[in-house]
């Protein structure tokens, strides 16, 4: 089933660096149920998704307006977000492809306004990025059957690079702190990734440990 994750602030940590939005489904006031123009719009996202060959999961965040105290919305924004993502479910999207289902409540609103406002009342539906900050390996979040994706191996290949910049221009300067050993981390752990087989097993484990890494590398350098 998908994880609920209520933000009571407003980032979740760890939380998504970026995320690469796939559609918006607004709501009338005060209500957590979709309309009919919602339902539209959860299908249309849902086939968005059926075309998208990805390996990220999907992360549906719930909003509201300004109208009424933080914590019922905050309550109202998750139950809308939970909808949606039941909604996407009906819709052909495979239960596991859910990740995060999160509650921002009304403190990012897109107009910025005390009384109702449709446009802020809203569910938007994204697939997520790597967690901004990494404890463990394990809390990557890639199924197994990722490993042959194409777009997992640029992934790979990205952080990669990006490690053996960084290692090198920490070399240069003499540093010898986290970041540059982080940053010698990141490139044995990507390098590894990279090299293996999309059939390995090992592959995934080794693609998680290099995110892993390189977030913490990247949390090293103050990015």
């Amino acid at each position: 089933m998908f994880r609920v994750i209520l933000c009571v602030m407003t980032m979740c940590l760890p939380g998504w660096v970026s995320a690469q939005a796939i559609g918006t489904v607004n709501f009338d006031f005060d209500v957590d149920q979709l309309d009919a123009e919602a339902k539209a719009k959860v299908a249309e996202i849902a086939a968005q998704l059926d075309a998208i060959d990805s390996y990220k999961p999907t992360v549906v965040i719930g909003h509201t307006d300004a109208v009424g105290t933080s914590g019922y919305n905050f309550d109202l924004g998750l139950r809308r977000a939970r909808n949606v993502a039941a909604a996407l479910t009906t819709a052909g999207v495979t239960v596991d492809r859910i990740g995060d289902v999160e509650s921002r409540g009304k403190t990012q609103l897109l107009v910025n306004v005390t009384g109702p406002e449709r446009v802020n009342r809203r569910v938007t539906v994204s697939l997520g990025e790597i967690l901004d900050a990494c404890r463990s390996y394990r809390a990557v979040e890639i199924k197994a059957s990722a490993g042959g994706s194409a777009e997992l191996q640029q992934d790979l290949r990205d952080r990669l690079t990006e490690a053996v910049t960084t290692y090198a221009q920490l070399a240069a300067t003499g540093a010898n702190g986290p970041a540059f050993q982080m940053a010698g981390a990141t490139q044995d752990d990507c390098s590894q990734a990279v090299g293996f087989d999309g059939g390995s097993l090992r592959k995934v484990e080794y693609a998680k440990r290099c995110f892993c890494s390189s977030a913490r590398m990247r949390t090293a350098l103050g990015r």
